[in-house]
Order: structure tokens, then C-alpha cells, then sequence
């Protein structure tokens, strides 16, 4: 009884309404629930902060001032500008109405338009007009609040065009509870894998966006991502690469395994090695952190499919390893390893050209100071995003018959 009316509180403090607030100009935004999702009305959520949603077949835009959020509804994952961000749950349609995830609200609008601040202590979110306003036309400036019952409102933000270019997926290896490995041996600050990869991985994402690159990231945070599920992520963005970050370990078994160094690109095929088996085995691991629900099924035709998509793409696969091996040639301390293949799990289920790069070994004193301090971080990222562009480029050049 007393569990019970616990949940029950719980979830009424979960459903409370969102308020938003634009100087002493308040207004609320009812919370819904659907299963174990809880979202609040795209077009309620627009007017309420002086925007606008429009659709175009099953995608829908979120226009507000300073930024465009494309989503699509059971897409876990959102566009702004070139960024795709993955979403902790999907939007959903009741009827005609489009439903999107809290985290739509408290995170990702706050991050990428202008002119607001989620408060989650008193679940506000607050409305600022800009201090100073970035040259240009009157519509990017932000609009005031529209009153609850309209659901558009004029001069609504035009979405920035994109960059002409390819769509790069960067996968940063673990996460959440999954810590994967951890170093260095012999004493010295403590790194862990999980924390390098992202870093590494959102520092290649500014590299690319520069460079014109979409970017789809399969994790911003420090959560646990399926290893099926990075694939997927990748798929339905349509990504032209799949590149994911790790470090490496050295096994105990190792004569002086701490002196263990060097930098190694794997694509998928059978290992041949035993020392690829190893590597394939370590990152593998990371399954046993995921429910049954995130498990791939064992479907035999979904198999043969799979290998088909994938040997479509084993020798451009190797041509982006070796392009990514060549530029860490250039800025790594430890020894090139050379590109090999391996049987990764998070590598399966990405039909494109994909790679998975291990940056260093953590276990090594050395090498765990460079790949963990900024500047080492920057030069990784650099001669990743380097490396992929290389590939692009002499893919361009060999499909228009220029090569």
C-alpha cells in the first residue's frame, strides 16, 4: 500500500504541468503520458514559445526563434541545424496531435535556440528577449510568447540551410555503466574509457562541422547506449560513415603488458588474429550491460540480410581505416598497429562504410596522459576528422571517374 501510494506520488510530481514564464507573463503546458513516456504537445509547447510546427510527409519542424528542430515520431533522435541528437525516448502521434519527449523542453531547446533557460527546481522555462541580436532579418530575432490558444504565430524562424556534404555518425565507445576499460597501470591518474570517447567524439564533431559535415552523434552524454542500437542510430540517419572511439587495454597476461602502446583501426570481417580476437572479445563485452529488450534477435534471414548490406561495404570500409590509420600516423607518440578486422558487435548493424578506432592504450602511463589531456585530444580528433574526409574525397573522385 505504501509502495504503491509512493509511485502514485511520484507520478503525479512527474505529470505536473511545464509553466513558462516571460517576465510576470506566465502560462502552463499540460504533461502527458504515454506507457512509460511522458511529452507535452509540439504545437502547444510552439505557441507557447513563440514559434511554429509545420510538417512535411512524416517529418515535423519545430521552428523557434534561433533554431529548427526537425523530428519525426518514433525517431528517437532530433535535427537542429547540423547536429542529430539522440532523444532518451521517441515522439509519438495521439490522433493528429504530435507529442514530444520532456527532454525536448529541458534540454534540447534550451541548448539550441535563443532566449531560453530551463529551471527543473520549479520546472520553468524561462523566456529572455536578447541583450544584442546577430545581424540579420527581423524573423531570426526572438518573438514573444503567444497566448495559449493559438498554436501558430507570425514571422516564425527559418530553418538555417544545411551544408552541402555527407552525413558522418561518430559513436563514442560505452558508457553509463559501462565504464569500459580503465588505467593506466602502475599507478597515475585514473582515466576511463567512457569519458575519453566522448571527449575525442565531441571534439571530431566540431572538426566536421566545419568542415561542412553533418554530424549524428549516438550519445552526448554519459549514457549507456545499445550496441545494436548505435547501428540503428545510424541507419535511419542515413549516415555515410560510422566511425566509433576506444581506447585500448593491455591484458594482464601480457609480458610487461603496461609498456602495451599504439593506435589501431579495425573494420568488420572475420579477426584473424588472435590478438584481433582479443581486442574483439574486450569490446564485445559491452552486451552484458544491456536488458533483454536491447538484445539482437536471432532471426536467420534478419542475419543473411545483415552480412549482405555489410560485405557491400567491407572494402570501403577498409579504405576509410587506412585513410584514418595514415593521419594518426601523423600526430601519435606510440607505434602504428596497423589496420586489422575484427568481428565488432557495434559494428554489425551499420550499413555504411564503418570503423572502429582504437586511439591508444589506457593501461600505458604514456599513452594515458596524451589521450586524456586537451591537446592530445585535439590532435586525435583532428587526424580522425582528417582521415574521414581523405576517404570522402577520393570516394567523390572515384564514383564521378575524376580517380
Amino acid at each position: 500500500m505504501i509502495a504503491a501510494l509512493a509511485v502514485s506520488l511520484q507520478l503525479g510530481a512527474a505529470l505536473a504541468p511545464i509553466t513558462v514564464r516571460a517576465g510576470d507573463v506566465a502560462q502552463s503546458i499540460a504533461v502527458t503520458a504515454a506507457g512509460e513516456r511522458l511529452g507535452v504537445r509540439a504545437d502547444a509547447l510552439a505557441a507557447a514559445l513563440g514559434g511554429t510546427v509545420s510538417r512535411a510527409s512524416t517529418r515535423y519542424t519545430l521552428a523557434l526563434p534561433g533554431a529548427a528542430l526537425e523530428l519525426e515520431s518514433d525517431l528517437p533522435m532530433v535535427r537542429a541545424d547540423t547536429v542529430v541528437v539522440p532523444l532518451a525516448g521517441s515522439p509519438w502521434m495521439e490522433g493528429a496531435a504530435l507529442f514530444v519527449p520532456l527532454q525536448v523542453l529541458t534540454e534540447i531547446i534550451p541548448r539550441f535556440a535563443t532566449g531560453f533557460f530551463f529551471d527543473p527546481a520549479t520546472r520553468e522555462m524561462r523566456v529572455f528577449a536578447p541583450v544584442a541580436v546577430r545581424p540579420g532579418p527581423p524573423s531570426a530575432r526572438a518573438q514573444p510568447p503567444a497566448t495559449a490558444d493559438r498554436t501558430r504565430v507570425a514571422s516564425p524562424t527559418p530553418a538555417r540551410p544545411r551544408p552541402a556534404g555527407r552525413v558522418v555518425v561518430v559513436d563514442a565507445g560505452h558508457g553509463g555503466p559501462d565504464n569500459g576499460m580503465s588505467g593506466p597501470m602502475g599507478g597515475g591518474p585514473r582515466i576511463y574509457e567512457k569519458h575519453i570517447t566522448l571527449a575525442v567524439a565531441r571534439l571530431v564533431q566540431q572538426e566536421l562541422r566545419q568542415a561542412g559535415i553533418t554530424v549524428v552523434m549516438t550519445r552526448t552524454t554519459d549514457t549507456l547506449i545499445a550496441l545494436a542500437d548505435r547501428g540503428r542510430i545510424a541507419n535511419r540517419a542515413r549516415g555515410d560513415l560510422f566511425i566509433s572511439i576506444h581506447v585500448n587495454a593491455a591484458p594482464t597476461t601480457w609480458r610487461n603488458a603496461s609498456a602495451g602502446r599504439g593506435y589501431e583501426t579495425y573494420f568488420l570481417a572475420e579477426a584473424l588474429t588472435e590478438e584481433a580476437r582479443r581486442v574483439e572479445r574486450m569490446e564485445n563485452e559491452s552486451v552484458r550491460f544491456e536488458t533483454g529488450a536491447h538484445a539482437p534477435r536471432g532471426d536467420p534471414l534478419s542475419f543473411i540480410i545483415n552480412d549482405m548490406a555489410q560485405n557491400e561495404h567491407l572494402r570501403e570500409s577498409n579504405d576509410l581505416a587506412e585513410s584514418i590509420q595514415q593521419a594518426m600516423r601523423q600526430i601519435h607518440p606510440g607505434p602504428n598497429r596497423g589496420v586489422k578486422q575484427a568481428n565488432f558487435a557495434v559494428l554489425r548493424g551499420s550499413f555504411m562504410p564503418a570503423v572502429l578506432v582504437e586511439i591508444g592504450f589506457g593501461t600505458n602511463p604514456e599513452e594515458a596522459a596524451f589521450i586524456s589531456g586537451a591537446q592530445g585530444q585535439r590532435d586525435i580528433a583532428a587526424a580522425i576528422t582528417r582521415g574521414a574526409l581523405e576517404y570522402l574525397s577520393h570516394y567523390e573522385q572515384r564514383v564521378s571517374g575524376t580517380q
